[in-house]
């Protein structure tokens, strides 16, 4: 019976509901209308409106650029309007994708969409190359901190 209970208690315990993490996506994203032709059709639409009021329809990739797993360290700032922005400092994996995307002309122009979670937190374009880190603009401040939280964690 001690063995019964024993086990019981080890089920329990490996059974806990663990905190989920911070999901944060940056994918390529088009305005639908610079986006023509057959090249985008398997592209996501996405009805956006900005902190500024300014609502647009953008076209995104539906694979990410990078994700949380290629933010290697973080640093918070205040962003105004009730928005935190991250530094983030991506792994050397990152760097290469965004390098590669930034070699492409246009790119650099071109928005990048942010998701965080199941939010679309931003679209704003790099204007210029990426090396190893990035600002993240569009976090709030519960977000900011899970994030760092989960950085640390690993």
């Amino acid at each position: 019976m001690a063995y019964g209970l024993i086990l019981l208690l080890l089920f329990a315990a490996c059974s806990e509901d663990k905190p989920q993490q911070l999901s944060v996506q940056i994918l390529p994203a088009r305005l639908v209308g610079d986006a023509p032709g057959s090249a985008y059709a398997n592209w996501d639409t996405v009805e956006f409106t900005g902190t500024r009021g300014k609502a647009a329809t953008y076209l995104v990739a539906p694979e990410p650029l990078l994700t949380e797993w290629n933010i290697v360290a973080c640093k918070i700032a205040d962003g105004g309007d009730q928005t935190q922005i991250i530094a983030a400092r991506i792994n050397a994996y990152g760097s290469k994708k965004m390098q590669e995307f930034g070699e492409v002309p246009g790119n650099l122009k071109q928005p990048l969409g942010l998701r965080i979670g199941d939010r679309w937190a931003n679209f704003s374009p790099l204007l210029s190359p990426v090396k190893d880190r990035l600002q993240l603009r569009g976090f709030t401040a519960a977000e900011a901190e899970q994030l760092q939280a989960d950085i640390n964690k690993r």
